[in-house]
């Protein structure tokens, strides 16, 4: 698994991930049952979060393999025959290119970008697609925030409202909301480091494999131009 982000303030759209596979096999034995082995193989060294020429961001969490080959050498295939598209044409082309490849193949992306109106102007557009249920998810970018998918536990739970039962009772724990509206595109940015790195942290303390870890990559994209925060490299 993995934990991607996007965010998406007035100034522009912030993309993060973390940068670990984990690796599952599955063997059958003599007597016909299934066992499935977690964590047989684990990297930190996988690109979740891409970019076009054409300035569209792509995140990606799920199924890491296709025909047991990494997903990424695909996504760059993908991005290769799409470079100049934009947000909209490539968010209408990924579930046939994947599902042409593996229909089985159970993957999300947030994929997100500018397009141009007749009046000239450029406008958000993101979008949350999940591959297994032909599911294309517009994502309201009208008010400032943010959506992510993955291993989300860890997050959802610091930024969700808590109630804890006593006595039969449930009341309300003190709770601070998050004002997204009022949130700079340097805040933004900051949020999304804070939220892969808590996810990495936490899970590190607990039961459980670690499906998040590795260098946080960050993308930004304005209505003009992206760029990268964080990028790890090949040396």
């Amino acid at each position: 698994m993995s934990f991607i982000i996007a965010i998406y303030v007035q100034e522009g759209l912030v993309f993060a991930s973390d940068s670990r596979t984990t690796y599952t096999t599955t063997t059958i034995g003599v007597d016909g049952k299934e066992t499935k082995e977690k964590g047989v193989h684990i990297t930190d060294t996988t690109y979740k979060t891409f970019l076009t020429e054409s300035n569209v961001g792509i995140s990606t969490c799920g199924d890491a393999t296709v025909n047991n080959k990494p997903l990424g050498g695909f996504i760059e295939s993908f991005i290769s025959l799409h470079q100049k598209d934009n947000v909209e044409t490539i968010k209408d082309a990924i579930i046939p290119y994947f599902r042409n490849i593996n229909s089985q193949i159970n993957t999300c992306f947030l994929v997100g970008g500018y397009i141009v109106q007749e009046d000239g102007t450029k406008v958000q557009r993101l979008y949350r697609i999940t591959t297994v249920t032909n599911k294309i998810e517009s994502i309201n970018t009208l008010n400032q925030g943010a959506v992510w998918d993955g291993e989300y536990d860890v997050i959802s739970r610091l930024v969700s409202d808590l109630y804890v039962k006593s006595e039969d009772k449930y009341a309300r724990h003190i709770y601070h909301e998050i004002l997204w509206n009022y949130l700079t595109l340097q805040d933004a940015i900051d949020f999304a480091r804070y939220a892969v790195k808590t996810t990495i942290d936490t899970m590190r303390f607990q039961k459980r494999l670690k499906t998040v870890g590795g260098p946080i990559d960050i993308l930004v994209i304005k209505p003009d131009a992206a760029q990268w925060i964080n990028r790890k490299e090949l040396h």
